[in-house]
């Protein structure tokens, strides 16, 4: 294992550099954003120049044969299609997960619950595009009926969203269930933007086993491998409804390894080997915040090794209103611990960028 080359694909992979460099891996890089914190955990960082995915994809061989190295998709790229040898799902079969309108009509033949899809608007209900995640895009009002092609109509579901982070190999295991966070205003978030993470997820014993039940169930209708998410939203009686397959490293993998200590990669590459994964209990409570831009940002100081902050930005660089900014992280013996202690490192990164 020791030396062994990966290459990760990806809009935002240092989460996944830094696990794999943590397991043992030597880690390269090609990517749109260039954090202080990947440069320390990469062999070297390549930038995506062209977003064109046939550019991508060649640029991807190209690194790939130069460096001898294996390939690992991740957001944004999951579907990308290489010669090179990938290290996960295999991107050809993923148009069943990825088009939501796919994906939910296999839940619907398989009788697994989900927010209903509608023809129309009706009742309460949410716009979302047919493609993408993070929570972005996703609208209450309704859109216009030229830009609704790309999009589709489902009941809104008043509840609490969270995840499962499952390792498929030879078994479907569930590594961890954890709270999503979104729209919180404290990191400048609205809406369903996605925020970040708090793991484990503390949810009484029978909701607990219908989540590890339905997700194990919904990943094994396809063909994926690796280190895989599912997101629910569950009602106000506890009823648990899926919304989507991340067949990916996902966001929560920060919150994860901190719960647990373990690196996620390692798991990742045991069951692509073949080898049976045991999951530790969570030892404790982390959480991972995105924070989100406010205003026009100049970043005055990196925070760069601070154990803290992650997907740290380099000095200088200026961020716009709304753009994701870092990563705070946070650990503790209860979810308000956490989330306080959020908030507080959160208000001490706006005060080394004289913002506060």
């Amino acid at each position: 294992m020791n030396g062994e080359r990966i290459l990760v694909i990806g809009n935002n992979v240092r989460n996944i550099v830094q696990s794999a460099a943590k397991s043992g891996y030597k880690v390269y890089a090609l990517t749109k954003f260039i954090d202080s914190d990947l440069i320390l955990f990469a062999e070297r960082v390549f930038l995506i120049e062209d977003e064109n995915t046939d550019w991508v994809r060649k640029r991807g061989e190209e690194l790939s044969e130069i460096l001898n190295a294996r390939v690992v998709l991740a957001s944004g790229y999951e579907d990308l299609h290489l010669t090179s040898e990938i290290l996960g799902s295999d991107p050809s079969g993923l148009e069943s997960v990825l088009n939501k309108l796919k994906f939910y009509r296999t839940l619907e033949r398989a009788g697994l619950p989900h927010p209903e899809v509608l023809r129309d608007y009706e009742g309460d209900c949410i716009v979302k595009p047919i493609r993408g995640g993070g929570g972005e895009r996703i609208l209450l009002a309704p859109l216009t009926q030229d830009k609704l092609s790309d999009y589709l109509i489902q009941r809104l579901i008043r509840g609490f969203p969270c995840s499962a982070s499952l390792i498929v190999g030879k078994e479907t295991t569930v590594i961890a269930l954890n709270e999503i966070i979104a729209g919180w205003g404290e990191m400048n978030a609205f809406g369903f933007r996605y925020v970040g993470n708090i793991t484990p997820l503390v949810v009484d014993k029978e909701l607990e086993k219908k989540l590890r039940k339905l997700a194990i169930e919904v990943v094994n209708l396809f063909d994926l491998k690796g280190s895989i998410g599912v997101d629910f939203v569950v009602d106000e009686r506890n009823e648990p409804y899926i919304l989507e397959i991340n067949p990916r490293f996902q966001g929560s993998l920060d919150s994860v390894e901190w719960s647990h200590d373990i690196f996620l990669f390692k798991l990742h590459m045991d069951a692509l080997s073949g080898r049976k994964v045991n999951p530790p209990d969570p030892k404790r409570v982390a959480g991972r915040a995105i924070y989100f831009a406010d205003r026009e940002t100049l970043i005055n100081h990196t925070l760069t090794g601070n154990p803290f902050y992650a997907d740290i930005p380099p000095e200088s660089i200026i961020y716009q209103k709304d753009d994701p900014v870092v990563s705070i992280l946070a650990s503790g013996n209860s979810r308000t611990e956490v989330l306080k202690r959020l908030i507080e490192r959160k208000n001490l990164f706006l005060g080394l960028q004289n913002l506060s």
